[in-house]
């Protein structure tokens, strides 16, 4: 039995039963030219867990992050969020981009919001 606590809005594309596969990142690589920025990525991230990512500068973290996002597309392996394929384009890609939020190493932030009113924005936005 699904309890009322672990079911996200209706305005959410993703379902949110804890504990089960969110994102499933299969033998992920990535090039830029002949610089391999990640080699054979597997992981996987569960609904409700907290995943940090942390390595040096030119690692591969921020590609990683945008790969999901489909800010990047990867040379090869297989990423899915909740279930099914990343989109390549169209509709699919808006409402995948509408559910997966981010924020950037460059952020710029308001500086007449406080830092939660800056990290809400999107959300409240995008969701009301």
């Amino acid at each position: 039995m699904v309890s009322q606590s672990d079911v996200q809005p209706k305005t959410s594309n993703i379902s949110a039963r804890r504990g089960e596969p969110l994102v499933v990142i299969e033998h992920v690589d990535k090039h830029f030219g002949d610089l391999h920025v990640l080699r054979d990525i597997n992981t996987v991230v569960d609904r409700g867990e907290v995943v940090v990512v942390i390595g040096p500068s030119g690692s591969g973290k921020s590609t990683l992050c945008r790969a999901i996002n489909r800010l990047e597309t990867i040379d090869s392996g297989i990423i899915t969020i909740d279930g099914a394929k990343l989109p390549e384009e169209g509709s699919g890609l808006a409402k995948l981009r509408a559910d997966v939020g981010m924020v950037f190493q460059s952020f710029n932030l308001f500086a007449h919001k406080t830092v939660l009113e800056n990290v809400t924005l999107g959300p409240i936005k995008v969701r009301g």
